[in-house]
């Protein structure tokens, strides 16, 4: 059975079952759920079921829908464990059994061992990332690794992606799917992959919320029309994204794993320049509570407002992590629960800088203040950096330096905010 809870809400803690087959959510009373609150539209979103998973879809509502932190621009399947927000002031987790989850698996998983693939028979990898065109991989290595960092076999510059994701280990009986201990975790077939599995032909492989994988012996299998006219990268020649080591590397195999807790230093081992060509690969650290006492200490705290999530934080977050920096963010946690309230403590006591995403909207936000004026009381670095013109700002951060977003050039504007960390940590 699969049923939405809302986390955040008028009605925290109700539990609203899903049985038919088209579920439409808003503030209008013809609603199937029907939430009486400004920050949703009369009609707002609408759930439609699909065999044993709901589709999730936007109605053109005014504040928007969001699907783990992203706002919800083309159609999505949801996952179980999936936070959906409504606006800024409705969050809702989605939920579905473990028997809707078995329901929902193809029968050649259950097999008790899949028929070993012919050797000679080519497989492919098909890449499906949002809106953009498929891209279609011959798999020949021993060993795939996929991830947003440069090394990787191939490279999905994605900010839901980990800088190493996933790993495919070739066997005998075919290719073999590991999760890397990735941030956001990896679906197979709807269920996250948490120990290794081989896999089979169709299987689907989702990362995150953005991108999904398939498991094809022809490109036809599970390509577009369009994708299977494209030529297939030859893993075993050339790869997708220039590259600096080959995957057997000790670096990829040994040391990434789902015990990481994060990087030392973040200017160790990294010259200046480095950092300013964006080149350092140094690990990525996780987003998310640090749970570990002590595992934050190197991180940097970013305050800003969740709608700015898409278009600036999440890329902010990417370029700071690729330039060998260690970020948190709450993105992934729901605001005012109690996993939220002891992240943000442990993260406030132990980061070491605040950057602050400055808005007319984050310069009203209680959480917001709360989080540079702690900083500032504990003389610990604040650095404001203005996103959104806006009429008056507070002294507090007025009198220090304050970089200003350059919308024409942001890689600019992201390159002064690294150098004023740098400054930040050499004081």
């Amino acid at each position: 059975m699969a049923r939405l809870k809302m986390r955040r809400g008028p009605a925290t803690g109700t539990v609203y079952e899903l049985t038919k087959d088209v579920v439409n959510i808003g503030r209008g009373t013809k609603n199937d759920i029907v939430i009486d609150h400004p920050d949703l539209s009369r009609n707002h979103c609408q759930l439609v079921r699909l065999v044993a998973d709901y589709e999730l879809q936007d109605l053109n509502s005014t504040n928007g829908t969001f699907i783990n932190g992203q706002r919800l621009s083309t159609n999505r399947i949801l996952q179980s464990g999936s936070l959906i927000e409504l606006g800024d002031a409705i969050t809702f987790e989605y939920e579905v059994t473990p028997q809707d989850i078995s329901d929902a698996t193809p029968p050649q998983i259950v097999a008790a061992k899949p028929t070993p693939p012919d050797p000679d028979q080519p497989l492919f990898l098909v890449v499906k990332l949002g809106k953009e065109a498929d891209r279609v991989y011959l798999l020949k290595n021993d060993q795939v690794a996929i991830g947003r960092d440069l090394s990787n076999d191939i490279v999905i510059q994605d900010p839901e992606i980990s800088r190493w994701h996933l790993q495919l280990q070739r066997g005998p009986d075919g290719y073999t799917a590991k999760d890397m201990g990735s941030t956001n975790g990896t679906m197979l077939n709807g269920v996250r992959l948490s120990m290794p599995k081989v896999l089979t032909e169709l299987d689907t492989l989702e990362l995150g919320t953005s991108a999904r994988l398939s498991y094809v012996h022809e490109i036809g299998d599970a390509a577009s029309d369009d994708s299977a006219k494209l030529p297939t990268n030859d893993l075993s020649k050339s790869r997708n994204k220039p590259v600096s080591a080959p995957l057997t590397e000790p670096r990829k195999t040994t040391e990434l794993n789902i015990d990481y807790k994060g990087d030392p230093d973040p200017t160790s081992g990294s010259t200046r320049s480095d950092i300013l060509n964006l080149s350092s690969k140094k690990q990525t650290s996780r987003l998310g509570t640090g749970i570990i006492q002590g595992s934050l200490v190197n991180h940097i705290f970013i305050a800003y407002m969740r709608e700015d999530w898409e278009d600036l934080v999440a890329p902010l977050t990417v370029v700071l992590q690729d330039a060998g920096m260690e970020v948190w963010v709450d993105q992934y946690l729901t605001q005012g629960g109690v996993d939220w309230t002891a992240a943000i403590e442990q993260a406030l006591h132990e980061c070491w800088l605040i950057v602050v995403i400055m808005s007319p909207e984050s310069l009203e936000s209680r959480y917001v203040k709360l989080e540079y004026r702690y900083f500032i009381n504990r003389e610990k670095p604040v650095i404001p950096f203005l996103y959104k013109p806006t009429e008056k700002i507070p002294p507090e951060l007025g009198n220090r330096e304050v970089i200003r977003y350059d919308r024409e050039n942001s890689k600019r504007s992201f390159q002064r905010l690294i150098l004023e960390i740098l400054h930040k940590r050499s004081k």
